[in-house]
């Protein structure tokens, strides 16, 4: 069967007019940017090629809400990368509400409006991606989405409504704004790798444990007295095994978290991004 025919069965078995479904046919196979490949044999098409005209059959039925369930699951690298885009790109012509279902935090990320979190089922949060990644609700929302995760430092003790610091591995950290009484539990401290710098001056200490060189920034793991923490910094930092150094923290990025629940604590950062919604 070639793309002409495969795009347009879904309107054949409606028992559309001929003339109307070659012209259906012909418009999605622009959008799609596979018009000259109308007359060829789906089997001989490569890997991107065989999507879009799978895209295709869907979007010649012109429906209202697209489910996509893991598109680009059985696509290498080059092609998913380039249909990640384009399947943004043809989200932004065709303006239909898409329901796209991934375990790739990469692509959710990148494609998404909005994204919902799920854990065994239960979403966790629902929210833009810069909300998901900058205030995860949840320790499992803040491990899954960023690579490498958020790191978490533990401490003891509840949290007073207004607290601005907490004490971790000996060492005062400034927090954002505290609006809830916590009762004493076990708590951890999240940070992104690339909010922390490194600073002779701080009280947190840790001995370097290894780098990841990635070209312009690199992955350092220093080891702890609460195990590993990674931090992303300039690749000019040169760095030895064993080398002690002191980790700054940035205060206004930093996230709280209840261990048992692994909520989150609602802190003056979750309240001023409401106001920037809202105001």
């Amino acid at each position: 069967m070639n793309v002409r025919k495969n795009i347009g069965f879904p309107l054949l078995a409606q028992g559309m007019p001929a003339a109307e479904i070659r012209s259906r046919v012909e418009e999605t196979a622009k959008l799609l940017r596979i018009d000259h490949l109308l007359d060829k044999s789906v089997s001989g098409l490569a890997g991107g090629d065989r999507q879009r005209v799978a895209l295709g059959r869907a979007i010649v039925r012109r429906p209202k809400c697209f489910l996509m369930d893991e598109p680009l699951g059985t696509l290498d690298t080059e092609f998913r990368d380039l249909m990640v885009h384009e399947l943004r790109e043809l989200h932004n012509r065709i303006h239909a509400t898409t329901v796209y279902v991934t375990h790739d935090q990469m692509e959710a990320m990148s494609m998404a409006d909005k994204i919902a979190v799920m854990n065994h089922g239960v979403i966790e949060q629902f929210g833009t991606p810069r909300e998901i990644y900058d205030r995860p609700a949840s320790m499992f929302v803040a491990d899954f989405i960023g690579s490498p995760p958020m790191n978490f430092l533990k401490f003891g003790g509840g949290l007073a409504k207004g607290a601005k610091e907490i004490v971790v591995q000996g060492a005062k950290v400034a927090v954002p704004e505290v609006r809830e009484d916590i009762a004493p539990a076990d708590m951890a401290l999240g940070i992104r790798p690339e909010h922390i710098r490194f600073d002779d001056g701080s009280k947190l200490r840790g001995a370097i444990y290894g780098t990841e060189y990635l070209g312009t920034t690199q992955i350092v793991a220093v080891e702890t007295a609460d195990g590993i923490i990674k931090a992303r910094v300039p690749a000019g930092i040169h760095l030895s095994p064993g080398e002690q150094v002191g980790l700054k923290l940035s205060s206004a990025r930093l996230s709280l978290f209840e261990k048992g629940s692994g909520r989150a604590v609602r802190t003056a950062m979750h309240d001023q991004a409401a106001e920037a919604r809202h105001g």
